[in-house]
């Protein structure tokens, strides 16, 4: 029988990590997915076969035509046309107040996800006093330094070593680096109801500031290129720091007047995004730690279901209300469009509701039903997502692919680039999978 002191010597049996939610993982794999798939990739098909399919109806003439005795082929072939001449247009960023696109999506879907693991990231700090510790503080600039110096890595011409170069603020893991630092410093020292109301007063802020002042002769109320306030303060205090800001030969900073995305007075609307997730975020870490509790399968699946609803409700209300602000016509009071180069109030709604209702979907589809299909392809995206952000914009896949694919050009034409681009995401698909089995993962 062992004695008091033999026993005191046992360790305790450690305390389970909580599951990770595939959801999560899952939604950021399929963001970067859209990043590879939908945005670079489409681009090189659109240079090579696309206008086949989305520009003229006689390839869809000839696949209709088997048909011909039960269909009208001319009037499928023009509806096949298009319909994948509107999939190519949302595999481009739409023009200034011209819509929303699927890919205008994928920026606020990523400040989304970095909201929305903010609960578990910080739930282990969370103890007591614990969340005013170093540990705490250090984890959290740590991530917003790495992600302003990858950042600048991937677009802000860090690499080159040329100071003249440097863009300081022009990157989407820049704009998470400022959502997270600040949706953080939220979670931490606001209660629930106040981070819904900082939420509701940074698109305020953004809007105000926008209707009522002026810069340089900018804002007013504009919501036009190069004359909104957001464009001139990023002009002015950014410089030739600026993306797209040139240095002339005479010292005098030029400005491509092409470039019309802005920066700092949009750090407020970002922050808004990354709430957002944070809400949603809120939502799955509660129901899944009221999960540990339950053993009942009818009792955790209506916890499960609660969660999901909502989630979806507030996605479906984002968007309405989004989509209804953006519709207010020029002139009249509340006039914001839905923006997505200045980040407006109504664009940040819109697009938020479109990311919780994605949330809820990913939610119900890999955590309520615990789905297989394609959760491999996603999971091994989703949580490496920095590594293959990374890789995507550092490394040139397709012309890697290239090195072992030419010969393929005379048999397949003009798809060449297409398939070179498709096979070097799928090797790079290959060695983040050989990451994920080992269980390793790049953390910021």
């Amino acid at each position: 029988m062992p004695t008091d002191s033999t026993a005191a010597r046992v360790p305790a049996t450690p305390t389970p990590k909580p599951a990770r939610l595939a959801s999560l993982d899952a939604l950021r794999g399929f963001d970067i997915f859209l990043l590879i798939f939908f945005d670079e990739i489409a681009g090189v098909f659109r240079g090579g076969p696309g206008p086949r399919f989305t520009d003229q109806t006689e390839l869809w003439e000839k696949f209709w035509s088997p048909l011909g005795a039960v269909v009208d082929v001319p009037a499928w072939a023009e509806k096949t046309r298009a319909f994948c001449a509107w999939l190519m247009s949302q595999t481009q960023h739409t023009g200034w107040n011209c819509g929303f696109s699927i890919l205008d999506e994928l920026m606020p879907l990523f400040l989304f996800m970095a909201g929305a693991a903010i609960p578990f990231a910080l739930a282990r700090y969370l103890t007591g006093e614990r969340k005013r510790t170093c540990a705490l503080w250090l984890r959290i600039l740590r991530r917003v330094v790495v992600l302003w110096i990858f950042g600048m890595c991937v677009q802000g011409n860090l690499l080159s070593l040329d100071s003249t170069r440097f863009k300081l603020y022009s990157n989407t893991l820049q704009s998470i680096a400022t959502g997270y630092f600040f949706s953080c410093l939220a979670y931490l020292y606001l209660p629930r109801v106040g981070r819904y109301a900082l939420f509701v007063a940074l698109l305020a802020a953004f809007w105000c500031v926008n209707q009522f002042c002026t810069f340089h002769g900018c804002g007013a109320g504009s919501y036009e290129p190069n004359t909104n306030i957001a464009y001139e303060i990023d002009r002015v205090v950014l410089g030739r720091f600026r993306d797209g800001a040139t240095l002339g030969e005479n010292g005098v900073v030029e400005f491509n007047p092409h470039y019309m995305y802005t920066w700092l007075l949009s750090s407020l609307t970002f922050v808004a995004t990354t709430l957002s997730g944070l809400f949603g975020g809120e939502l799955l870490y509660h129901a899944r730690e009221k999960l540990g509790t339950l053993d009942d399968r009818a009792a955790r699946r209506r916890v499960q279901f609660k969660a999901f609803s909502i989630i979806l409700f507030l996605g479906v209300l984002f968007i309405v209300a989004g989509k209804l602000w953006g519709a207010i016509p020029q002139g009249q009071p509340g006039y914001c469009p839905i923006v997505k180069y200045i980040w407006t109030p109504s664009m940040t709604l819109y697009s938020s509701g479109i990311s919780l209702t994605l949330l809820a979907v990913f939610y119900l589809i890999f955590d309520i039903w615990n789905t297989k299909i394609l959760r491999t392809f996603l999971l091994v995206w989703g949580t490496n997502a920095i590594a293959a952000y990374m890789l995507s914009h550092l490394v040139h896949y397709g012309e890697f692919a290239g090195w072992f694919l030419y010969g393929l050009e005379r048999f397949v034409g003009d798809w060449q680039d297409t398939i070179n681009h498709v096979a070097g995401a799928l090797l790079m698909w290959l060695f983040l999978w050989d990451y994920w089995r080992r269980g390793k993962f790049l953390r910021v």
